[in-house]
């Protein structure tokens, strides 16, 4: 027990709480049980950190486990090292990398029923989000996710501009003076242009230099114990993650794809959902004028930061467009129409494209917006793209 106090003490020595992500406002903290899911890298540990420290400080009411410590995957002594926590007045169980611990629903669900005065936070990649729904909790616990930094989180983190979450349909009505008030305190363009090659993963500021050699370690996770799938498997479909990379935001035939891969489609289908699940890559199914849903797909890779650090040329409109739907799939719903177009939050049509590009089909339709990337300010219903990120 000594052993996780101190790694505990450790930790929470070198945490930080000068900026805090958004999900910290957002997480209702007197729940008896709350769930953080995120991708690999968000930031989901300092969040844990951070709670434990700005609530509880140095007291011994709230402990920090790693999950993932050798000591749990050998000896299986949660259950113990919780017991004794508890008996010497812990109430505040924090666990982190729950998904390397064997049958963790099922582990929880027991903290859960043995200490009915004691809260349990725990912490898993995105990878196991699905499972959420699966939790024999009764409804009683709240589950979040925790998305990559908005560009609104990283003008405060640079210390370049402090501006609250802008809900879409507030921003939307009022646009042209949200961007200009941003654009009056800072030059836009510079601080844009950094957040699109390393802006989006917290972990960039520990070691700037090695930003770009981590990025293909969030990909490395650990799907094939937790989806109990073999490593063939597992090397197939990071072989089909590199060509829609690769390819985006084209996305092969699935005739081609169960020929490459010799596979049928159920094979293909199952392994573009692991794809989904790491957080790595979106596939958008193309929705036809009549509502339905084509046989047709674009994929994008999660955010703008991935494609720097895989291309070193990218092409302007395709980069708003990741931008964009980055985004807004992370505080919204998107739809990619038949058109090009996309629709958000079943409410909201947008164009994506640069200055140069026609906009007259959707300058007089209504909840229409063309989100440019290379626009210095909004003029009409054109807004400049990085306006998009203020919104969480």
């Amino acid at each position: 027990m000594d052993m996780f106090w101190l790694n505990h003490e450790q930790l929470l020595k070198g945490v930080n709480l000068g900026f805090q992500r958004y999900l910290s406002r957002q997480v209702k903290w007197d729940r008896r049980l709350i769930g953080i899911f995120g991708a690999k890298g968000v930031g989901k540990t300092t969040l844990l950190l951070q709670r434990i420290k700005l609530a509880y400080g140095d007291s011994h009411e709230a402990l920090y486990l790693p999950l993932d410590n050798i000591w749990f995957q050998e000896r299986c002594m949660l259950s113990e090292t919780v017991r004794q926590f508890y008996e010497e007045g812990g109430r505040h169980l924090f666990l982190d990398n729950v998904h390397r611990y064997g049958s963790w629903v099922q582990a929880i669900e027991c903290l859960h029923d043995d200490y009915p005065d004691m809260q349990i936070v725990f912490a898993a990649p995105l990878l196991v989000e699905g499972e959420k729904t699966e939790m024999p909790f009764d409804g009683k616990g709240d589950w979040y996710t925790l998305h990559t930094m908005s560009f609104r989180e990283y003008l405060s983190y640079e210390g370049a501009l402090d501006l609250k979450p802008v809900p879409l349909d507030e921003l939307l009505l009022n646009h042209a003076e949200v961007t200009q008030q941003v654009m009056d305190e800072v030059n836009i363009v510079p601080i844009f242009r950094n957040y699109l090659e390393h802006g989006c993963y917290p972990f960039y500021w520990e070691d700037p230099d090695a930003f770009n050699f981590r990025l293909p370690d969030l990909v490395d996770v650990d799907l094939p114990a937790i989806r109990q799938m073999n490593n063939a498997m597992f090397r197939k479909m990071k072989q089909l993650l590199i060509q829609l990379a690769q390819e985006a935001p084209e996305f092969p035939r699935m005739q081609a794809l169960t020929s490459k891969y010799e596979a049928d489609n159920t094979h293909i289908h199952r392994l573009l959902g692991y794809i989904k699940e790491i957080g790595v890559l979106r596939i958008l199914q193309v929705r036809k004028e009549d509502g339905t849903l084509a046989r047709s797909y674009r994929s994008f890779l999660a955010n703008t930061n991935l494609m720097a650090s895989l291309f070193r040329e990218m092409e302007r409109v395709y980069v708003g467009e990741t931008f964009f739907v980055d985004q807004m799939s992370n505080c919204g719903t998107v739809e990619l129409l038949h058109n090009g177009d996309y629709r958000v939050n079943e409410k909201y049509t947008f164009m994506i494209g640069d200055p140069l590009m026609d906009y007259e089909r959707i300058k007089n339709v209504e909840n229409a917006f063309a989100a440019i990337h290379g626009q210095p300010k909004s003029v009409g219903n054109k807004i400049p793209v990085w306006a998009l990120g203020l919104c969480y």
